[in-house]
């Protein structure tokens, strides 16, 4: 079962994964619990929040990595900042795009099966992490709490989530699958308080290619004829939605 020590009075304070020491606290960076909350955009009940709760954050640069298959299974991660790809690399070489993780979802719960990462996770922009730890979720003896509550809402959220995105991406003709891509992404960046008509894409359209499972050839023609359309206007990785309403007619 799930347990998270609680943080007390400066006096009874101890090095944990979770609660920082005087040290730790002038060069380390601390999120609390209403902040998790927040960033999953978490809508169950808690009881008896308690924001003494503090999580390390773990800082990336572009293309550094944050989880590697085979890696130890050592806690959840919630993306606080930034942008990472997440896939997997079969035994011949080839990769395969699973998601492209941003702000507000979880990393690492594929982990907890086999107790080891099943994918590799990298940063495609500077980011921040939260790392809620497994020495700190996982407790014999100890009953459900928040803690708990919070990250299986989480995961089943992310479960639902690849589901619904398998079933967009594999019903579609391949253009259609990109135009589709370019909407989630303005709901994915609206649901963060951005603008959902003009956008940064992070990834590559060759990245976009394999996730979709068609071609680079195939991405790039996708983005011309919605260009040539007046649907969107693109300059490299800069989107702009000139019309919802005729992208979502092109995924048709």
């Amino acid at each position: 079962m799930m347990n998270v020590q609680a943080v007390s009075s400066a006096a009874r304070w101890r090095p944990s994964a979770l609660q920082p020491t005087l040290k730790l606290e002038r060069d380390e960076r601390w999120s609390d619990f209403q902040e998790v909350l927040n960033l999953l955009r978490f809508d169950g009940q808690v009881h008896g929040l308690n924001n003494d709760y503090q999580f390390r954050r773990r800082r990336l640069k572009a293309g550094q990595s944050a989880l590697t298959m085979t890696q130890p299974f050592d806690g959840l991660y919630v993306v606080r900042l930034g942008s990472l790809k997440t896939s997997m690399t079969h035994v011949d070489g080839s990769e395969h795009v699973l998601a492209f993780p941003m702000r507000g979802d979880l990393l690492g719960f594929d982990g907890i099966c086999k107790n080891k990462y099943a994918s590799d996770v990298v940063a495609l922009t500077d980011c921040d992490l939260i790392k809620i730890p497994a020495t700190e979720l996982f407790s014999p003896g100890r009953g459900c709490n928040d803690i708990e509550r919070m990250a299986y809402w989480a995961i089943s959220r992310e479960i639902v989530r690849e589901q619904a995105t398998y079933a967009a991406f594999h019903s579609t003709k391949s253009e259609a699958r990109v135009a589709r891509f370019l909407r989630i992404q303005s709901e994915r960046f609206t649901a963060m308080g951005y603008s959902p008509n003009r956008f940064t894409l992070p990834m590559t359209r060759r990245d976009i290619g394999n996730h979709l499972n068609v071609t680079l050839e195939t991405v790039s023609r996708a983005f011309s004829a919605l260009d040539n359309l007046g649907i969107i206007a693109v300059e490299r990785r800069e989107i702009r939605i000139l019309s919802l309403d005729a992208l979502r007619n092109f995924e048709s």
